[in-house]
């Protein structure tokens, strides 16, 4: 059988893998016996380590609470966030924001993925139709607060065709239909 055609059977064998191992909260930071032999047999570059009781208790927790006893506990980040980031990472997936006066939203998109096929995902139409896209980098939109002082500071760059969206950019899409 062809490896097209086994990609194409949907075989979960087939699929990419992350591993999320359920320690308790003194094995969070660096895991156990069973985690340690669990790794050695399946890799750590697709294993993560959480405490789903730690998840539970950061999720009822207020923002600058969570920021505290994330801290005192010595959490860098929620296991939900490595979760997502290894996600997106064994799927090959990068993200870009669009963003208006009424809302910002993230769109999810292959990586490597050229701007006009970025742009279809918001709809097929501005695919057909792309010009260019004005794009700035997250950290810009930021520090600058959003289109117009980053526009005047001139942060903000016109894209062609040929421009591979980077994850994390500001994106907003000039086109015909």
């Amino acid at each position: 059988m062809k490896k097209k055609q086994l990609n194409q059977s949907g075989l979960l064998t087939l699929k990419p893998k992350i591993f999320v191992c359920n320690v308790d909260e003194k094995s969070v930071q660096s895991g156990n016996n069973y985690t340690k032999a669990f790794s050695s047999k399946f890799g750590s570059d697709n294993t993560l380590i959480i405490s789903a009781d730690i998840e539970n208790q950061i999720n009822e927790l207020d923002i600058s609470e969570k920021k505290n006893y994330m801290e005192m506990i010595g959490l860098k980040e929620t296991g939900l966030h490595k979760l997502i980031q290894r996600g997106y990472k064994i799927l090959e997936l990068d993200t870009f924001f669009t963003s208006g006066p009424e809302e910002t939203r993230a769109w999810t998109i292959p990586k490597n993925c050229a701007a006009p096929k970025a742009a279809s995902e918001i709809h097929t139409d501005f695919e057909k139709g792309f010009i260019r896209a004005e794009t700035i980098s997250y950290e810009d939109f930021i520090a600058n607060n959003g289109w117009i002082n980053s526009k005047t500071n001139g942060k903000m760059r016109l894209e062609g065709k040929d421009y591979i969206v980077r994850d994390g950019d500001v994106l907003n899409f000039r086109f015909n239909t």
